[in-house]
């Protein structure tokens, strides 16, 4: 849904160090309109193939937004970069619905900190039959709320100047739109991070 220059950045960590470092406030849970349970919690290792199973059934469109440059597929040193996190440096979480006993990813967010500027890169993809439902909304507050708590002051996210659906949802959710400094294409969007952060 957007896009972001960190997917080729590495600041995985060992899955065994990760589980130690996992937030217990990064999580979130709400219901949709019809009663569906929806859940918002940190990803983790284990979602490795669940993750792939979400990005394959993605729309060219989204998966391009959010994955650029990639196949219908996300390599392993891809899926490896999404699930094994510090949670310091690159946060993440997956937004999942029940589904056969177990749970389906419908969504994926994430930031990585810009070294100590203060800011941060996110990044956000909903699956397609699952937009326009509020679950980016409520995954934007959640790390919002994260990346201020961390001492952050910007969240920034760069969006191709046509993904107007994913314009207006970071409009909504308070980012201010600027001409984006090396891309025509692109645009970029700016969340002052004004402690404490509302919600």
């Amino acid at each position: 849904m957007m896009t972001s220059g960190f997917q080729r950045s590495t600041f995985a960590a060992p899955a065994a160090q990760q589980l130690c470092r996992i937030p217990a406030d990064l999580s979130a849970s709400w219901r949709m309109p019809d009663g569906t349970p929806v859940l918002l919690r940190p990803v983790l290792p284990k979602d490795r193939p669940a993750l792939a199973r979400f990005v394959g059934g993605l729309s060219r469109t989204s998966r391009q937004a959010r994955f650029p440059g990639s196949g219908e597929a996300l390599s392993p040193a891809q899926l490896a970069q999404l699930t094994e996190l510090d949670f310091d440096h690159h946060v993440g979480c997956v937004i999942t619905v029940p589904d056969e006993g177990g749970e389906r990813i419908i969504g994926e967010a994430c930031f990585m900190v810009d070294g100590n500027s203060g800011s941060a890169d996110i990044a956000l993809v909903v699956a397609d039959g699952w937009q326009r439902h509020g679950i980016g909304t409520q995954a934007l507050l959640a790390l919002a709320r994260a990346a201020a708590r961390r001492g952050l002051r910007w969240l920034r996210a760069d969006v191709p100047a046509s993904h107007r659906a994913c314009l207006s949802l970071l409009h909504h959710c308070g980012f201010t739109r600027t001409p984006h400094p090396e891309e025509d294409d692109l645009v970029q969007l700016h969340l002052l991070l004004l402690p404490p952060f509302p919600g």
